[in-house]
């Protein structure tokens, strides 16, 4: 037995259930990722207790994973489960779709789709409740130059094949997972992606939404003139709940004496929004760090800087605000 196979034996043996969330109130998570410096280096207990401390309980990380479903970096998400399980935290694998290839027909399409999902499940259903099918899917479908709110934004024959793709990864997980709820995910106005996967026959169970400022700013003005995305996402999508995966306050200018107070406002302001949707279910705020090696927005989204990376960190104005007093 090989000595991960050994530690997923004995973590399932040691750990407890967590609390099912079937029915449960609002809830609040954030962000990580298991190859970033930031989460690699920062221990896993400290991560977990920054979450807690913010009224967190759930933690959405990237899974890449290999031919046979097992995850590129399992010994390190097998140190997170055990530390995120022993204090409430659910873990939400967002499962890349390392094996799509938009030159493939539907039939084919779906057939990797099913592996790839089947044998995650297999191999990590024990973990989850909850899986996120892929990441953006939908960007590299749109038409140039259209929003994306109609399912004639998008490429027919790409958009179908992607959507078998994810209705095989949906059957493959539910076939040995029964109990498991999948999501969609997409941001922006391209919610018309989701409906085109609901209409094709992706039985997914979840909304998944990202939301920035930037689209919070914009979405009430012509010619969209959607003054509230929950509103709008709810009305379109009545009987299923939402959540929004990835939400925070995107700054034009870091440097701003202003950007941690705007970020505050931001958050706090759309948490608030989200409470008052009752069929918006969860939050959760990208990110957790800050990773500063980054060139791009993602170097500042944190709700938690660095004092010395990636030993010594301080909580910006949103993290002290979130704090459970």
């Amino acid at each position: 037995m090989s000595t991960d196979t050994q530690k997923i034996s004995n973590l399932l043996m040691a750990s407890t259930s967590l609390p099912s969330t079937t029915g449960s109130g609002f809830m609040l998570g954030a962000n990580g990722h298991l190859g970033d410096a930031p989460y690699m280096q920062y221990p896993y207990s400290k991560q977990v207790q920054l979450l807690n401390g913010m009224g967190m309980n759930w933690y959405r990380i990237n899974v890449q994973t290999k031919d046979d479903g097992t995850m590129s970096a399992e010994s390190r998400f097998l140190d997170l489960y055990k530390a995120a399980t022993a204090k409430g935290v659910n873990i939400l694998p967002m499962l890349y779709t390392r094996t799509l290839d938009l030159d493939k027909t539907e039939a084919e399409s779906y057939k990797l789709g099913k592996t790839l999902g089947t044998n995650f499940a297999v191999k990590y259903g024990q973990y989850f409740s909850y899986y996120d099918l892929g990441n953006d899917l939908e960007l590299e479908l749109l038409i140039k130059g259209k929003t994306g709110q109609s399912q004639n934004h998008y490429n027919r024959r790409k958009t179908n094949v992607t959507a078998a793709y994810l209705k095989g990864m949906d059957e493959g997980i539910k076939s040995k997972d029964p109990t498991a709820k999948t999501m969609i995910s997409t941001g922006w106005l391209h919610y018309g992606f989701i409906r085109m996967c609901d209409w094709y026959g992706v039985k997914f169970d979840v909304v998944a939404y990202h939301w920035y400022s930037d689209m919070e700013g914009s979405a009430p003005k012509a010619p969209y003139n959607i003054p509230d995305i929950t509103v709008k996402l709810a009305s379109l999508f009545p009987n299923k709940p939402i959540w929004f995966t990835e939400f925070n306050y995107r700054y034009k200018e870091i440097k701003s004496s202003t950007y941690e107070a705007d970020q505050n406002a931001f958050v706090t302001a759309f948490i608030k929004k989200c409470k008052n949707n009752p069929q918006v279910k969860a939050l959760l705020i990208y990110e957790l760090f800050n990773e500063p090696y980054k060139k791009t927005e993602e170097a500042n989204f944190g709700l938690i800087k660095w004092i010395t990376p990636y030993t010594v960190i301080s909580k910006k104005v949103i993290a002290n605000t979130l704090t459970i007093k």
